[in-house]
């Protein structure tokens, strides 16, 4: 029986100083499913999750000797389209490790797989989702017809066709067993916290989205399958708090109504949050949501200037953004809204526009950072990054080339202050006598301006 050890490493610091990622703790998705395939074939399987394992590198370090296999991912599946940035870090883990045995997955290599198998030293790099693509890389000897991989031979990289996107109903029930619940937590949700995967893809093109992992198009999970991971989780496991990981968790409004549906008979101890946009929501669906236990709703609003906004093709306009989050609101759900500055052509103006918007529109939480051009995006692709980047590269720019970072640092810190430190925000927060949530918030606001 072959042995395969999985490992999804740690990230420097509560919040990245390069792109200010906060590296929170959540389980690794997508090394569960890869390790319940394997486990169905007979491999023997371990996770190591150094986001909340001490000590996890010693750890991998003694034990790795033992096992055929290390499967490294540089983004598990809540990081597919927001990988970190300081691609040095990983690869110094990477290199750490017997390079003989070293599989890579995740965003950064399916980006650049040459640059990738170049630094690390890797036998493979899987690119794009890897759960089907990793069964056969382990299970077979030759990997010339195996799509989705790139490997050396004889000193030259060779990269197959990437791999069809998979069918969401083949993938098994994430290997639970292997990580422990009581690890995870989500600080505006609370303890004992799951990911799930309702559907995977995104119909939209913004500018500035990164769906290397995910190709183009939905997948959708059978609505059965879902639940009987949800209440596997929830009855055997434990799990009080989830998050469904979906790009756009509403897109099919029939489908999440019917998903409720199951929650609200099921009656579980189990509260939850989803991401979406806000012209996918009305008045009934969010209270059917909420009624389901609904208690968050990320919306990625990117900018409070029209033309911006236009030119990021969301499309979606401003007014359809104060009335998703106003209903979500009504509907007794905390709304999480997300700001970007620095798109191509964006002036102070335009982002002092955006800090306005924010505050007007008064989320429970918003989060701002600087855009991130990453590559595969057409923010990139129009830059003068695309032009000066080597196929063996590994390029991942914190900003776009026009803007000058510490003045989209400093707007990102005023737009934070601004926003928590006024008197109307501070107020509404106390009225709702949220201790733990308002310590959790300070805590996030604190992290991001230092």
């Amino acid at each position: 029986m072959q042995k395969v050890l999985l490992v999804n490493p740690d990230w420097p610091g509560r919040v990245s100083r390069k792109g200010k990622r906060f590296n929170r703790a959540w389980p690794p998705l997508s090394l569960m499913v890869c390790a319940a395939m394997l486990k169905e074939r007979g491999f023997e399987v371990q996770i190591i999750d150094g986001r909340v394992e001490p000590g996890w590198r010693r750890r991998v370090h003694k034990i790795y000797g033992r096992y055929e296999w290390i499967v490294l991912t540089s983004s598990p599946l809540d990081r597919w389209q927001c990988p970190n940035l300081e691609i040095d870090h990983f690869i110094g883990v990477a290199r750490s490790l017997p390079l003989e045995k070293l599989i890579i997955v995740g965003a950064h290599g399916s980006l650049y797989p040459e640059g990738m198998l170049e630094r690390t030293g890797a036998r493979a790099v899987i690119v794009g989702e890897p759960e089907k693509v990793l069964l056969r890389l382990i299970s077979e000897h030759d990997w010339s017809g195996i799509p989705g991989v790139a490997f050396k031979v004889n000193g030259t990289v060779r990269f197959n066709a990437k791999a069809k996107p998979l069918d969401m109903a083949e993938l098994p029930i994430p290997a639970f067993d292997l990580i422990d619940f009581g690890k995870y937590r989500y600080e505006l949700l609370g303890n004992r916290f799951a990911l799930f995967e309702a559907s995977r893809g995104c119909p939209y093109r913004c500018s500035f989205c990164l769906k290397v992992m995910f190709e183009e198009g939905v997948r959708f999970k059978p609505v059965d399958r879902l639940m009987d991971e949800i209440d596997r989780a929830v009855t055997r496991f434990g799990v009080r708090t989830g998050y469904f990981i979906d790009l756009e968790f509403t897109l099919n409004r029939d489908r999440t109504v019917a998903i409720c549906n199951r929650l609200i008979e099921q009656k579980y101890p189990f509260i939850w949050c989803c991401q979406t946009r806000a012209d996918a929501v009305d008045a009934e669906l969010l209270s059917r949501m909420s009624r389901a236990g609904c208690r968050l709703i990320h919306f990625g609003v990117e900018s409070g200037s029209e033309h911006i906004l236009r030119n990021t093709k969301k499309r979606i306009e401003l007014a359809a953004i104060q009335k998703g989050v106003r209903l979500t609101q009504q509907a007794g759900i905390d709304a999480a809204c997300f700001f970007m500055f620095g798109f191509p052509g964006e002036t102070p103006r335009d982002m002092e526009q955006t800090i306005s918007f924010a505050e007007s529109l008064n989320p429970t939480y918003a989060s701002f950072h600087a855009v991130t051009p990453y590559p595969g995006t057409s923010i990139y692709k129009n830059s003068i990054f695309a032009s000066t980047s080597s196929t063996g590269s590994l390029r991942f720019p914190a900003s776009c080339p026009e803007h000058n970072p510490l003045f989209l640092d400093s707007v990102v810190r005023r737009a934070f202050k601004g926003f928590y430190l006024r008197p109307k925000y501070i107020i509404s927060r106390l009225m709702q006598r949220n201790i733990r949530s308002w310590m959790c918030q300070l805590r996030l606001f604190r992290g991001f301006i230092t």
